[in-house]
């Protein structure tokens, strides 16, 4: 496939090693660490290239609103998905009520509710009960009810590699008023998303993994319809109206005109969310590598090429005599495959050692192809681990 050569020849760490851990970060492409390295030569030699860099922050929201079938103005960028996940929530109106979390969320959303139920802000968290891998078949009809405020699943769960189904889970909260929340850091960029679709009312996904840009730069997705709804109890100067960008757009100096600091009137789109400056180095970067994906169709390929791949992988595990955690079911599963391993240490610490990069985790490893990997490197690691097993 020469789509394929071509986007390999864009990654360098493709000629060093067989690299399958796109779901603990992902390989920067040649042409994203050049647009870090000339920004920041840029900053050396003249100075902050500042518009520039808030430039590219707006060009890399277009890009990820086009990836994930959004708005512009329903999309918030963030230095992490953490502080995009906390500006949301200390934007909504939660009033003592209740949050209900998917089983194999990252740790993040119950660290951040769980924070929120001690200082009174929510009042209790339910955990839906999980077979394994995904969420029990029912468990959002049995917990949500009229008294939830939010409804918080991972799309595809960081330890089980299951795709979440986010249909009944919008279905379940909009029944009783409540929010839907999605971490989609593990499915944008590898498997198609579209949020009005899905019907997640908030989706957010970070740059450094599928999504192969730099650390510090995240995308927060809230659906129109929310947006009116936000009452940030935080901000910053960023996030006004008449702001910085609004200015920009506008074709002014930026600081010709004094702001406005006798009263608070936010952004009335998603950039409410945008409290500060931020790190525009990473967005940069994240931008460039935005630019690739969406130019070879990444997410695009994946039935007809990463869905394969997962599919060898998860054969040959199988023939191998692996266990697998991850669902067989092709609609439950992402770029991700964990299998059950006796010491997963010593298992990837060999396969790092033979040029293979993969993710140990307690009691499994965690293999995650994406569009850019072939069916040989595929191979390649199931002919490593025989022995192993």
């Amino acid at each position: 496939m020469a789509w394929l050569e071509e986007v390999r020849s864009l990654i360098p760490i493709t000629r060093e090693k067989v690299y399958l851990d796109n779901a603990g970060a992902g390989p920067l492409p040649g042409p994203t660490v050049e647009a870090v390295r000339g920004f920041l030569e840029k900053w050396m030699r003249e100075g902050e290239p500042w518009e520039e860099g808030l430039r590219a922050v707006v060009e890399a929201r277009r890009l990820f609103a086009e990836l994930v079938g959004a708005r512009l103005e329903e999309v918030a960028a963030a230095p992490g998905v953490t502080y995009g996940l906390n500006a949301l929530l200390a934007s909504l109106r939660l009033d003592g009520r209740v949050a209900v979390a998917a089983p194999y969320n990252f740790p993040t959303s119950y660290h951040t509710l769980h924070a929120l139920r001690r200082r009174g802000i929510l009042r209790e968290v339910r955990v839906a009960r999980g077979d394994g891998a995904c969420t029990v078949e029912g468990e959002w009809d049995r917990l949500v009810d009229d008294d939830t405020a939010l409804v918080v699943v991972d799309h595809v769960s960081w330890i089980t590699g299951c795709r979440e189904d986010l249909k009944a889970a919008a279905e379940a909260a909009h029944e009783h008023g409540a929010i839907l929340v999605s971490d989609a850091f593990h499915s944008v960029g590898v498997i198609p998303v579209d949020v009005k679709s899905l019907g997640v009312d908030v989706l957010l996904a970070g740059s450094y993994k599928w999504l192969m840009g730099p650390h510090g730069a995240a995308f927060v997705y809230v659906s129109r319809d929310l947006l009116g709804e936000l009452e940030p109890s935080l901000a910053g100067w960023m996030a006004v109206e008449d702001g910085v960008l609004d200015r920009m757009a506008r074709g002014e100096r930026v600081f010709e005109r004094p702001f406005d600091t006798t009263d608070y009137r936010r952004a009335r789109d998603a950039r409410a969310l945008e409290w500060g400056t931020l790190p525009l180095p990473a967005f940069t970067g994240a931008l460039e590598s935005l630019k690739l994906l969406t130019h070879y169709d990444a997410s695009g390929r994946y039935g007809a090429h990463t869905s394969r791949l997962v599919e060898r992988l998860m054969e040959g595990l199988e023939e191998a005599g692996f266990e697998i955690v991850t669902p067989r079911d092709e609609g439950r599963r992402a770029g991700i495959v964990v299998f059950k391993a006796r010491d997963p240490y010593a298992i990837a610490g060999t396969l790092e050692r033979r040029g293979i990069v993969v993710s140990a985790r307690p009691g499994i490893i965690r293999v995650s192809p994406h569009f850019y990997n072939t069916i040989e490197e595929i191979e390649a690691i199931l002919e490593h681990l025989k022995p192993a097993r």
